[in-house]
């Protein structure tokens, strides 16, 4: 049995996938600009992945309820499982 959808329900359907879609293509070009590298590297470079980090973090805590140490904890996690892949 299939349900029909009232009007609202659509309209929120809609804004949920559009939200889903925009999420998906600022990924990607996120992906995009984190494979560009400065001409000269200066620390503020790193402050600047830093903030964005930070902001990363936060955002990724509120959507998962996951605590940002919990997240900082498996960013750890995985930086040793690369080095020890080296």
């Amino acid at each position: 049995m299939k349900v029909e959808l009232n009007n609202n329900d659509e309209k929120m359907k809609t804004a949920y996938n559009e939200a889903k879609t925009d999420i998906a293509n600022l990924l990607g070009w996120f992906e995009c600009e984190m494979q560009k590298e400065p001409a000269k590297l200066n620390w503020a470079h790193i402050g600047t992945l830093n903030k964005v980090k930070c902001d990363l973090l936060e955002t990724l805590s509120f959507l998962s309820g996951f605590s940002e140490a919990m997240i900082e904890d498996g960013l750890a996690e995985a930086r040793i499982d690369t080095e020890t892949q080296q």
